[in-house]
C-alpha cells in the first residue's frame, strides 16, 4: 500500500538517490546528487515538511517539494513556494502519485500563507490541472565581441564588505522587477549563490562572477555560465546602480573574454536588462505561475496573472519585466 506522507529525517540519503536516479540530468549520478545535495544543504530556508513523498515498502517513488521563498512583485514583496523535484521512477508512473502530492503541496502553501507558487516544466498540461498557468519568459540573444575591461574582476563573496555591497546592489536592481527572489539573508549568498556561480560540482559547464569597480565602489555585477560543448553564454543574475546599458557592455563582454576562446559568442540574457546590443526576442517556455491567495490578484487590480507578473497589457514583449534569475533556480 502507498503511503503519502512528509519525508523523514533518516529518509534523506535515500530521497537524494531517488532525485538523482530519476533526473539524472547530467548523466552523471554523482553530479546529480551533488545538485540535490547542494539544493537541500545550501537553502537556508529548507523545510523538511515541505518534501512530500510517495513510499511503498520502505522504497520512495514519487516526490514533490515545497521551497519557501519571497518574490518581488508589483513593489511589494510576496511569500512564493517554488515547486521542485518533481520526481516519479519510471514504473510507477501514470498512476497519479505526483498528483496526490502536489495536493499536499498546495495544502500546505495555503497553510504556510504562500501567496503565489512557481514551478519551471516540460510537461504544463499536468500542472494546469492543479491550477498553475503558463507565463512565458522573454529573453534577448546577442552576438557579444570579447573585451577585457580594466574595470572588471572577479567576484569574491568570501569578502564580507563586498558581499554586503553586492547583496545592497542586487536588492536595489531587483526589487524593481517582477518575480525574483529576495535574497536577504548573508547565508544564502555565501552557500547557495556562491555554489551556483561556479557550479563546480558540474562536470560539464562553467561558471563566474564579476563585478564592475569605479572609483573604489562596486557599480554593478554579472554572473554567468557556458557549458561544455555549446556556444551560448547564459547570464544567471545581474545588477546594477546606475547607466545600465554601459555596466552591462562591460561586463558581459568581459565575461565572453574570460570563459571564451577570443572569438565571439551568442549571449542570452533577460529582456528587463536594458542593453545597447543589437538583440532578438525569444519567449522561453516552462514557467507556471499559481495564485494561492483568492483575494490577491484583485487587490492589485487585475485578473490576469501574466500581465501582473509581465507589468504590461498587451503591449510591447520587449518591455516586460519579468525575471527569474538562474541563478535561484531549483
Amino acid at each position: 500500500m502507498v503511503e503519502f506522507r512528509s519525508l523523514n529525517e533518516w529518509e534523506m540519503n535515500a530521497w537524494f538517490d531517488h532525485c538523482a536516479l530519476v533526473f539524472n540530468q547530467y548523466n552523471h549520478f554523482e553530479a546529480s546528487r551533488q545538485y540535490f545535495m547542494n539544493h537541500w544543504y545550501n537553502d537556508p530556508w529548507r523545510e523538511r515538511r515541505g518534501i512530500f513523498v510517495a513510499v511503498e515498502d520502505g522504497e520512495i517513488l514519487s516526490t514533490v517539494r515545497v521551497f519557501h521563498r519571497r518574490i518581488y512583485l508589483a513593489g511589494e514583496v510576496f511569500t512564493m513556494g517554488g515547486i521542485g523535484e518533481v520526481s516519479t521512477k519510471e514504473p510507477y508512473r501514470r498512476r497519479g502519485l505526483s498528483g496526490r502530492l502536489l495536493e499536499m503541496a498546495i495544502d500546505y502553501m495555503e497553510a504556510e500563507g504562500m501567496d503565489f507558487s512557481m514551478l519551471f516544466t516540460g510537461s504544463p498540461r499536468h500542472y494546469s490541472r492543479f491550477g498553475w498557468e503558463e507565463v512565458p519568459v522573454y529573453w534577448k540573444r546577442a552576438q557579444v565581441l570579447p573585451q577585457r575591461s580594466p574595470d572588471v574582476r572577479l567576484l569574491d563573496l568570501q569578502n564580507p564588505q563586498e558581499a554586503q555591497q553586492v547583496m545592497d546592489l542586487y536588492h536595489h536592481y531587483s526589487s524593481r522587477l517582477n518575480g525574483p527572489i529576495v535574497r536577504d539573508q548573508q547565508e544564502y549568498w555565501q552557500d547557495w549563490v556562491r555554489t551556483e556561480i561556479s557550479r563546480w560540482w558540474f562536470v560539464k559547464g562553467r561558471g563566474r562572477g564579476w563585478v564592475l569597480v569605479e572609483a573604489g565602489e562596486i557599480q554593478a555585477y554579472l554572473a554567468a555560465a557556458k557549458d561544455a560543448g555549446s556556444d551560448t553564454l547564459v547570464v544567471s543574475d545581474f545588477a546594477c546602480r546606475d547607466d545600465e546599458a554601459l555596466s552591462f557592455r562591460k561586463l558581459i563582454q568581459h565575461a565572453v573574454w574570460s570563459l571564451g576562446n577570443g572569438e565571439p559568442v551568442e549571449a542570452v540574457f533577460p529582456t528587463a536588462i536594458a542593453s545597447d546590443f543589437s538583440a532578438t526576442l525569444e519567449a522561453q517556455h516552462g514557467l507556471m505561475i499559481r495564485t494561492n491567495n483568492d483575494g490577491l490578484l484583485k487587490r492589485l487590480g487585475t485578473s490576469n496573472v501574466s500581465e501582473l507578473f509581465h507589468g504590461i497589457t498587451g503591449g510591447d514583449r520587449a518591455a516586460s519585466r519579468l525575471v527569474t534569475w538562474p541563478l535561484d533556480g531549483y
